[in-house]
């Protein structure tokens, strides 16, 4: 029969395991890898006309077509990329379409100022109306700057994401 007596040696016989589990869980968290976010953008235009589809003439972009930016996300790392989020910059000389970001399982936010802050739709900003008077207004689709998508699964080694909105050439 085994004795166990509480007192001073208890601490002395825990703590080389203790050392040990760290030791190991360390390892463990090391050998385990990163994981590693990889963003592929596209782009299709939308509106082409029947020679573009067909091949018969390239792809040109006029003011007031539409295009598709889609993002694809895929963690190309070797651990769970614990709820990434994926910011994308709205492209120069286009205009966001509103409601027409996509991603599935995502909570998507904008930004009207080059991405220093975010809100969900319809994002508020300050302006100064006719009377000079400081008011608060929806934004308009042409002030989005940023568009961040958060997801709210975890992507695991190798998997990926589609992400997507839609905006209009200037």
């Amino acid at each position: 029969m085994t004795t166990i007596h509480k007192g001073r040696n208890t601490m002395n016989r825990t703590r080389p395991f203790l050392f040990l589990g760290l030791a190991l869980a360390a390892v463990q968290a090391f050998s385990q890898g990163q994981p590693k976010l990889q963003l592929d953008v596209s782009e299709r235009k939308v509106n082409m006309t029947a020679d573009e589809r067909s091949g018969k003439s390239p792809v040109s972009y006029a003011p007031g077509d539409t295009i598709e930016y889609v993002i694809l996300a895929k963690n190309a790392g070797t651990a769970v990329m614990v709820r990434p989020e994926v910011v994308d910059p709205v492209p120069e000389g286009v205009r966001y379409v509103i409601d027409s970001a996509r991603g599935e399982n995502c909570r998507i936010v904008f930004s009207v100022n080059k991405g220093m802050a975010y809100a969900v739709w319809p994002v508020m900003v300050s302006a100064t109306n006719a009377n000079g008077v400081r008011i608060e207004r929806p934004a308009r689709n042409e002030e989005v700057t940023h568009i961040k998508w958060i997801l709210r699964d975890n992507l695991p080694p190798g998997g990926q994401k589609p992400l997507s909105f839609r905006a209009v050439v200037e």
